[in-house]
């Protein structure tokens, strides 16, 4: 029993010191490979429009400049100005399509994601925003199943995005009482959507007034949903090398992105094993 434990101790320190080798290898080549997958990005994308040609209007021609530091901007200007069709690329992909006028933003104005899907519009006259940006796929459900570990995005009745997650130490525990960390099946509402200054990104969750819970439950918090570093930030979690909120769910950072352009506060959230 003893020899048994010795081993696992063993094995243990081993993961611990080569996870901590790898993340150290890791901080002290960024600068190496951050800077490749910036260039790698900035090629994609330089790929994407290289066969990207614009029908401008009489008298305008094409231009091209940097948008969003490795992005690209294609438009028409005439004699200077903005004037035809304007889009914005970076990724790969193309982010923003609308019409300039003289050098004023005018008509609807596109958003698409990585997936190509237009994901939002805004409309503006002669440079004045008349309608405010709309997103097309905001969920009208969150599903959390944690025995699946998913997070499902529902729309019209049909899950239309899934994302895989973490969940905190004790948080799977299908009751909560007053000062333990379980996360409840039962109804939520997205309560809210914080961004620091650093740019992490949280969705803050807490219990829909029709939840049945104790009273003293009641006045808790909810949970929270974070951004971590995909594989990395598993590692760290599981090394206890990062401390989580109690009640707490992560999606990896990209993940994360996506999801905070397809949430909005109040939104219902559902959670089943």
């Amino acid at each position: 029993m003893e020899q048994g434990h010795m081993k696992l101790k063993r094995l243990t320190e081993a993961t611990i010191a080569l996870s901590i080798t790898v993340a150290l290898l890791l901080l002290l080549t960024s600068p190496l490979w951050i800077g490749w997958i910036m260039e790698h990005e900035h090629n994609k994308t330089r790929h994407a429009v290289a066969d990207v040609v614009l029908q401008c209007p009489e008298g305008a021609v094409e231009n091209r400049e940097v948008w969003s530091k490795l992005g690209i901007a294609i438009f028409c200007e005439k004699e200077g100005i903005k004037h035809g069709t304007w889009e914005a690329w970076d990724g790969g992909y193309m982010h923003i399509a609308g019409e300039y006028s003289h050098g004023h933003k005018d008509g609807i104005w596109k958003y698409f994601n990585a997936h190509g899907e237009q994901w939002g519009t805004r409309t503006y006259a002669a440079g004045k925003e008349i309608s405010a940006l709309t997103n097309l796929l905001t969920a009208d459900l969150l599903l959390f199943k944690k025995n699946e570990r998913k997070l499902h995005l529902v729309k019209g009745a049909k899950t239309y995005r899934s994302y895989s997650i973490s969940i905190s130490a004790g948080s799977t525990g299908p009751k909560a009482t007053p000062g333990n960390k379980h996360m409840p099946e039962g109804t939520y509402v997205l309560k809210s959507k914080i961004e620091d200054a650093e740019g992490r990104k949280t969705l803050h969750v807490a219990y829909s007034p029709d939840q049945e819970l104790e009273s003293s439950l009641q006045s808790e918090n909810g949970f929270v949903v974070l951004g971590q570093s995909g594989i990395l930030g598993w590692f760290r979690q599981r090394l206890g090398l990062v401390k989580w909120e109690d009640r707490s769910v992560a999606v990896s950072y990209q993940d994360m992105d996506e999801i905070w352009t397809l949430v909005e506060e109040n939104t219902p959230i559902r959670v089943s094993l």
